[in-house]
């Protein structure tokens, strides 16, 4: 029973753990992916990574979630340093206890890494293939002209052949190689982790316990997206939509796939069929060649026994054979019994075994000395052999176990024998096929459960078009639907015709930064294939979102709040192409107001000088003479949010209009959220010193 409930438990938690390789030379990276569960083997296609941010190292960081990154010492040092930030930061190693390793140059050596890459035998490759077929067929899965993937497979290769025994904790085996799979993130949208964070797509909470704080698992997913689409029928399901949220595409064809399925599941006349795939897909697990193994042999048995055993309850007729091989030795005791009485008085002890090919011999202890073959003559007895004190005879009890029970030793032997070559033969052959099929079932399960959510918030579909335009009629923060019943719906637009610069000003807690939010959760949902919360949308395929919401400080990092948001603005500036989206709340609030106001209007100048080629930008700021510090361009718009004074206070409509506000409303706002009277009396009558004296 313990044991039964010890295999459900690891069923049950399926936890696959990766390795990653990853090799950056002249700014190019490859790198290679190793699953210790499934021994599948992914290889990224080599990809311009510009540094020193390493933004596509870092994408493919989150979607792999590695146990160990492995890295050459020669790589670039931003990538080691890189590398070491997001292992060693805190804030984002929270949920995952990976480790950084660095191998000598030696492993990456380009001919050794060739030659090992060679030497793979794969289950997928020709039956019977030469040695040149081989080759040929790896060189269709392979590029040796990629050299940072070879130089990252290759490492990987010899990272497994010199640390298995310590990987699996197991001394006997060797790594399996079940399959090769190429990943791109060519098409990939790229976010840094701060747009992750700040857009609220992933939101952790730590465990509020002392004692289970940081432990691996803990951790809980706050209000967010990914919580919201948290609606999978299967655990690949729910690793899948991890790795779909972490790479939104400009794939233009597979973003309009996506949305065809989610339509389809999306009809009244489709729910009859979703439950039922949903249902099914409940069972559908991952690969896992020990898990199956596990369940088939019997390794401890193996292992004492010296052959291959199979578990029970596997093949019904090799446990009757093993059901009538245990009862065997009570029937051995009795039939000995039985011929005992049989056998002349001078004996005084005999017993029976069982010899293959021989069958069943009644073995009596030698009554004398010298005994010659006459003499070892025994009445109803044939006489087989002499082995020491023992002579050995075929009795009719013998003969009578032979006909009942036969050679039940063997059968079981090679019952064994035949459930290891077919269970050897049907994995080795449909593995990469499963593997296929089951990453097939974990995208459905994903937009399945996207549609599900769209259904029950009345999502749109999205036009993509590879224009340059963002056109949202009637928008809405899909995580506000879900808390706020009446939520004030806007419209967006960012076009040639429009402008691509928005200006945000307006009263403190009008809905700026909801706002934006919602402009950049819009436009990033359509780049995962979702529908969207909106009357209408036309969404341009962008290549980078970019943000500046989000400072939170963190000791690990050795930055102010004022410092990361220079870091984002940065980044923002540097990678930003005419196809960004760039959404920047308050910044320069974390500095003097002067300073503040000067680096805004340098870095929106920079942006406008770009002309045509300016990104998508939607900036929210209270500097509100930020107008005479900018250019005069017709690409810049300035959009406010509606209010009304009532009573002297105003009321906030959370409604964009054309045009600028002329007062932020700070002490109003001070007033009703709680600060006394008095102390804000005061803080006008400093505010209109500091006027007098201007």
């Amino acid at each position: 029973m313990t044991e039964k409930s010890d295999n459900q438990d690891a069923e049950d938690t399926d936890v696959e753990e990766c390795l990653l390789t990853v090799c950056c030379r002249s700014g190019k990276l490859g790198a290679a992916a190793y699953t210790l569960q499934t021994g599948e083997i992914q290889i990224l296609e080599e990809i311009v990574d510009r540094p020193p941010e390493h933004q596509i190292f870092l994408s493919l960081f989150r979607q792999m979630d590695p146990i160990k990154i492995i890295v050459d010492g020669k790589s670039q040092n931003t990538l080691i340093s890189t590398a070491k930030n997001v292992v060693f930061n805190e804030k984002d190693n929270q949920d995952v206890k990976c480790k950084l390793v660095f191998l000598s140059s030696k492993d990456y050596n380009f001919e050794a890494c060739k030659r090992r890459i060679l030497t793979l035998s794969l289950p997928n490759e020709p039956v019977n293939c030469s040695d040149e077929e081989r080759t040929t067929f790896l060189r269709t899965i392979v590029d040796f002209s990629q050299n940072q993937t070879v130089h990252a497979l290759g490492a990987m290769l010899r990272y497994l052949d010199f640390n298995w025994s310590n990987l699996c904790m197991d001394l006997h085996s060797k790594p399996l190689f079940m399959g090769i799979k190429r990943i791109s993130l060519c098409d990939i949208v790229t976010m840094d982790e701060d747009t992750y964070h700040g857009l609220q797509i992933f939101s952790t909470l730590s465990h509020p316990s002392n004692f289970k704080k940081g432990v691996q698992g803990s951790n809980k997913e706050g209000l967010c997206l990914s919580q919201l689409f948290s609606k999978c029928s299967s655990k690949v399901g729910h690793r899948r939509m991890r790795v779909l949220l972490r790479h939104p595409t400009k794939d233009l064809a597979s973003l309009k796939r996506r949305q065809d399925v989610i339509e389809y599941f999306m009809k009244p006349q489709s729910d009859t069929v979703m439950r039922n795939i949903c249902s099914s897909l409940r069972y559908i697990k991952n690969v896992n060649m020990a898990l199956y193994m596990n369940r088939i042999i019997d390794f401890d048995l193996s292992k004492s026994e010296g052959k291959f055993t199979v578990r029970a309850g596997v093949d019904a007729d090799l446990d009757m054979k093993k059901q009538t091989m245990a009862s065997l030795h009570n029937l051995m005791s009795e039939t000995a019994k039985i011929e005992m009485d049989r056998l002349p008085s001078f004996i005084e002890e005999c017993t029976m075994l069982y010899m293959p090919h021989l069958g069943y011999l009644l073995g009596v202890k030698a009554w004398a000395e010298h005994l010659t073959m006459e003499q070892k003559e025994l009445p109803n007895m044939r006489f087989m052999f002499q082995n020491n004190d023992y002579i050995h005879y075929k009795s009719k009890g013998c003969e009578e176990l032979d006909v009942m029970i036969g050679d039940t030793y063997p059968e079981i032997v090679a019952h064994e024998t035949r459930i290891m070559m077919r269970l050897t033969s049907i994995i080795l052959e449909n593995l990469h096929s499963l593997a296929a099929l089951i990453d097939k079932c974990a995208e459905l399960d994903c937009l399945i459960s996207i549609s599900k959510v769209c259904k029950e918030l009345n999502f749109v579909r999205p036009i993509l078009t590879r224009e340059k335009i963002i056109q949202i009629e009637q928008g809405k923060h899909p995580l506000y639907l879900t808390t706020c019943d009446n939520f004030v719906p806007n419209d967006a637009v960012s076009s040639q015709e429009a402008g691509f610069v928005k200006i945000l000003t307006g009263p403190n807690s009008s809905g700026k930064s909801v706002y934006m939010k919602q402009i950049g959760l819009i436009v990033y949902l359509a780049h995962i294939g979702s529908f969207v919360p909106a009357e209408s949308a036309t969404i341009g395929i962008v290549s980078n979102i970019f943000t500046r919401i989000q400072s939170t400080e963190c000791i690990a990092s050795h930055m102010s709040a004022f410092l990361i948001d220079l870091k984002q603005m940065a980044i923002a500036l540097q990678e930003s192409t005419t196809n960004s989206l760039v959404l920047v709340d308050e910044f320069g609030k974390g500095t003097s107001e002067t300073d503040g106001l000067s680096l805004l209007a340098a870095c929106l100048n920079t942006l406008l000088f770009r002309g045509q080629n300016c990104p998508h930008v939607f900036l929210s700021t209270h500097f509100l003479n930020i107008k005479e510090f900018i250019v005069d361009t017709p690409i810049i718009k300035f959009l406010s949010f509606e209010h009304i004074i009532q009573d002297g206070e105003p009321v906030f409509l959370f409604h964009v209009i054309e045009g600028r506000c002329e007062s932020s409303f700070a002490h109003q706002v001070a007033c009703s959220s709680g600060i006394e009277e008095r102390v804000v009396k005061r803080a006008e009558e400093v505010f209109q010193a500091l006027k007098v004296h201007q």
